[in-house]
């Protein structure tokens, strides 16, 4: 029979040891999403543009017009864009696109899924394919509806952060 100091001694052990590699873990976890990593930050800024080109309707003017301002930073001034048949040639004119386009009621939520990323041996440029959703919601009759492009983009760093230099989106097979 075992006293009580055996039994106390081996769970303290046992407890230290898992707290041991629960901490462990997280540490791991933490340096895994926050150490540099360029295919990261391209994910994170495919992210980020989704986040931008979304539009709650309730957005005012000045609130539309920064959003819009904010775009410049994903694209290169050189842009190529290709989507249904419409090539678009300069980010300016991109923007403009962008910034003539009003939010349907109940806003514009641009999700981006699939990322798959073919990082170039030198780490300055990237191919890109991912699935992008477009999804308005009629307020009033809280009917849903998505569209959605399969999008082939070449990135480029520029200066430490990464740029699409070229997007050929189409509609899914």
């Amino acid at each position: 029979m075992m006293r009580v100091e055996e039994r106390r001694l081996k769970r303290d052990y046992s407890g230290t040891a898992v707290a041991v590699v629960i901490v462990a873990a997280m540490i791991a976890g933490l340096v895994y999403r926050y150490w540099p990593s360029e295919e990261r930050s391209i994910r994170r800024h495919l992210s980020n543009l989704g986040e931008a080109l979304s539009l709650p309707y309730s957005d005012t003017e000045v609130a539309l017009m920064t959003r819009f301002a904010a775009l410049r930073e994903y694209f290169d001034p050189d842009v190529r864009v290709n989507v249904d048949g419409q090539e678009i040639v300069t980010r300016e004119a991109l923007i403009r696109i962008i910034t003539q386009f009003k939010p349907p009621p109940g806003g514009l939520v641009v999700e981006v899924a699939d990322i798959r990323i073919s990082l170039a041996d030198d780490s300055m440029t990237a191919q890109v394919q991912l699935t992008a959703s477009a999804s308005t919601t009629n307020p009033a009759t809280r009917e849903s509806r998505v569209d959605t492009r399969e999008f082939s983009l070449a990135m480029s760093n520029a200066s430490g952060d990464w740029v699409i230099v070229k997007a050929d989106g189409r509609v899914p097979d």
